[in-house]
């Protein structure tokens, strides 16, 4: 007898679906993360933590959901969520033409973006945005902050990561990385180079929020938004979202 593929694939998909939504209620959710710390902190493809996942993780339970957190490179991530392949991504920022097909819940954390700099290196001249004209910038190739480097129409170049952006000022000739204050921070105190770096706060900059990104085309999106919005309020009138932060900080 001949099998035909695509109906065993979409009995699967069904039977799948099913065990999640039983009784009208979603029992598991499967996330994505990238390395991004200390919000996401990727040690191996089964070690996955940070701020951000453990506040997604315990928002989730406080709403009796069991969230798996995996990861995988970002534009796959990115390409995924606009195709509906995956339920979500964390941390993740409102960008032009992302409300297309994500649907953010509510702040799950915020970064504020700065100019990391060689603690020799002058700043006198960096005081708002568009002052990072007058020198050579890196950014992380593909993150929203690069992005916006694009928009300003600011000259950069782009590195893998963010350990790649601080070895670029303090050993390449580039005078700038822009990236977030807290996860350079982080990383930067992880390798040793906290005392080398100086962060150049800029007078027009604000907070980027960071939220749980949900793809529109993904079954049942709606209902996982309410539910880790609810765990969200839930685990700061509880006081553990603050004990979270109190772990990494």
């Amino acid at each position: 007898m001949k099998i035909n593929r695509s109906l065993v694939s979409l009995i699967i998909s069904f039977l799948l679906s099913s065990s999640l939504y039983a009784d009208d209620s979603i029992r598991l959710v499967t996330l994505y993360a990238i390395d991004y710390r200390p919000y996401m902190i990727v040690r191996s493809d089964t070690e996955i933590t940070g701020i951000d996942v453990d506040v997604t993780k315990a928002a989730f339970a406080a709403v009796n959901v069991d969230a798996v957190i995996k990861t995988a490179p970002w534009k796959r991530i990115l390409k995924s969520l606009k195709h509906g392949r995956i339920a979500g991504t964390l941390s993740c920022s409102k960008r032009p033409g992302r409300d297309e097909f994500i649907l953010f819940s509510e702040q799950l954390s915020s970064a504020t973006q700065v100019a990391v700099m060689a603690k020799q290196t002058s700043s006198k001249a960096l005081i708002r945005i568009s002052d990072m004209h007058q020198y050579s910038v890196t950014a992380v190739e593909g993150w929203g902050i690069q992005k916006q480097l694009e928009r300003l129409d600011i000259a950069h170049t782009q590195v893998p990561s963010i350990e790649a952006g601080i070895n670029a000022v303090l050993h390449r000739d580039i005078d700038l990385f822009y990236n977030g204050e807290l996860t350079t921070r982080y990383i930067a105190r992880q390798n040793g180079q906290s005392l080398n770096l100086k962060y150049i706060h800029f007078s027009d900059q604000e907070s980027t929020p960071f939220y749980l990104c949900l793809s529109k085309r993904f079954s049942g999106s709606d209902k996982l938004a309410d539910l880790f919005n609810q765990g969200l309020r839930k685990i700061k009138e509880s006081g553990e979202f603050t004990e979270i932060y109190n772990r990494y900080l």
